[in-house]
């Protein structure tokens, strides 16, 4: 069953089409109105729907800013533009920010059923497209595209190859990979359950899946030139390449661009074949030689659901600005038992340390080897004390391996490894907390100043601590226990309680104060947060009151 919301100033015309899809032979359970932009955002923050319709011309925030707030925060919804205007520059426009369709008013009703069928079943039948194809390629593998998968395997797995050899494969693909900016997407599948009826799926049944999956993503990366490829078991590999614009600072594009890779691949999984995937992308790089690289980033990122098991989609960038990461190949394998001295209380597990060193002494064959891993180890959290504290503190000055290790000769330093890591996750520890705790402050107080404006954005939010939106929608979670929109909710209603009972504003001026565009829409957020009309919970409290 569908879940449609209708966006138009006009209250005939909202409630007309409301009434005209509730009717039609289309399952659609139910139609949601709002009168204008900021009434729309506030229901697509709520629930989850399948179509919007939305006019162009309203006032304060225009259909083209709702679309635009659209395309960033769900990119996969899709939308259909209904106006009295037939100018062209807002029809293309409206196309370029990805709407489904342009219907002029006065609406033809055999031409808005038509569109939104189309839409609506859009979706099951990717679905099936892609099952499809999986079926016929299942037992299909020609030469040439077993070859191509063995190229791009190569690439994104071999970190030895010289310039003449990866010039040699680049060239075997021919115009294949061209950049200019590369990055690596790694999916890993939940192939448990899935399909439309999102069953547990049998063991024979998965390889099938998993193709139909690989076409999906394949469609999914096709915006951003991509070559898809399978992985071992199931796991997914992506190339993809970015145009950036011409420039000085392009990095701000180019990682808005990332984001949404990573949120569209998931989101197409999710709603196409109902799977659940762990998404990981890279950095972007302008060198098609460091596609190994990229992909031990992007390894590195889908990783870290262990860590954080609420949350999909996973960025090196962010890991990166979070924990001035700086992996090679050394710090990738221990990364997950860093991670674990991080977030496992005071101290490391034991048997992890054990571990840990017993896989340092395999790797260091050579005493000179032995240094290299080791100092990559040891340095690499004295980095995340020194991120965390002050980089010149008496207490941090300690765990500087030159200091700790002095004079040491290699055995005697992984003798003392365990002792330096336990050392380290306690005040790792207690650093963290501290500037967690400083972050979400920050968050807080932002949406506290902010949020009676009601064109706020979660983009506006993230950008104030510098992180994307997804993992400050994660953090803000994991921290409070409720999401971002429900907390900004919760204080307009607040305040607009508050001002029920202490003022004689009327509910025009309430509704505008805390936030609302509309004293309607302001009264259905009201009821539904707090149970009861703004009429009623006035007269409750200023009755007590007295």
């Amino acid at each position: 069953m569908y879940k449609i919301l209708v966006v138009d100033d006009e209250p005939r015309v909202s409630i007309g089409i409301r009434n005209f899809l509730l009717a039609s032979d289309l399952s659609i359970s139910s139609v949601e109105t709002a009168l204008n932009g900021f009434e729309a955002v506030d229901y697509l923050r709520m629930d989850q729907f399948d179509l919007v319709l939305t006019d162009i011309q309203m006032s304060r925030m225009s259909g083209i800013e709702l679309m635009e707030t659209i395309y960033m925060e769900q990119p996969n919804l899709p939308v259909i533009v209904i106006s009295a205007h037939e100018k062209f520059d807002f029809a293309m426009k409206s196309l370029r920010l990805g709407a489904r369709d342009y219907l002029v008013k006065p609406v033809d009703q055999e031409d808005l059923l038509r569109v939104v069928r189309g839409v609506l079943t859009e979706k099951e039948e990717i679905g099936k497209r892609a099952l499809e194809r999986s079926r016929l390629e299942r037992n299909k593998r020609i030469p040439d595209s077993a070859r191509r998968q063995e190229i791009l395997m190569e690439l994104v797995t071999e970190r030895g190859l010289s310039k003449k050899e990866h010039e040699d494969l680049l060239a075997e693909l021919g115009d294949k990979i061209k950049g200019p900016y590369f990055g690596v997407v790694t999916v890993r599948l939940d192939l448990s359950r899935g399909g439309f009826s999102h069953r547990e799926v049998l063991q024979q049944d998965r390889k099938l899946l998993k193709f139909a999956a690989l076409n999906l993503f394949s469609e999914s990366l096709a915006e951003w030139g991509g070559l898809a490829f399978s992985g071992f078991g199931n796991e997914l590999i992506g190339i993809i390449q970015v145009k950036a614009p011409a420039g000085t600072e392009p990095r701000g594009q180019l990682q808005t661009q990332l984001h949404l890779v990573g949120q569209y691949v998931s989101n197409n999984l999710r709603q196409y074949l109902n799977l659940e995937a762990t998404i990981g992308t890279s950095s972007l790089r302008d060198d098609a030689t460091l596609l190994a690289k990229l992909m031990e980033e992007a390894n590195l990122a889908v990783n870290w659901k262990r860590l954080h098991p609420g949350q999909n989609v996973f960025y090196y960038a962010d890991i990166a600005a979070q924990d001035s990461l700086n992996m090679v190949e050394w710090m990738a394998k221990v990364e997950a038992c860093v991670q674990q001295l991080k977030k496992g209380g005071d101290e490391l597990p034991e048997a992890s340390a054990r571990d840990l060193i017993a896989m340092l002494r395999r790797l260091g064959h050579t005493d000179e080897l032995a240094h290299s891993y080791f100092g990559m180890l040891v340095y690499r959290i004295y980095g995340l004390l020194l991120e965390y504290g002050h980089a010149g503190t008496a207490s941090l000055r300690r765990f500087d391996p030159d200091v700790y290790y002095k004079d040491l000769r290699i055995e005697a330093r992984i003798g003392r490894l365990a002792a330096y890591m336990e050392d380290a996750a306690r005040t790792i520890q207690m650093m963290a907390r501290e500037r967690e705790t400083t972050i979400l402050s920050r968050i807080l107080a932002y949406i506290r100043q902010h949020y009676r404006n009601p064109a706020l954005k979660i983009q506006d939010i993230a950008g104030e601590v510098h992180f994307s939106s997804a993992y400050l929608g994660y953090l803000f979670k994991r921290e409070t226990k409720k999401n971002v929109w429900d907390y900004v909710t919760e204080l307009r209603i607040q305040e607009a309680k508050h001002l029920l009972v202490t003022t004689d504003k009327k509910r025009y001026e309430i509704a505008y104060e805390v936030g609302y565009e509309s004293p309607e829409h302001f009264s259905r957020m009201f009821k539904r947060y707090a149970g009861v009309s703004p009429a009623d919970y006035r007269k409750e409290g200023q009755g007590g009151s007295r």
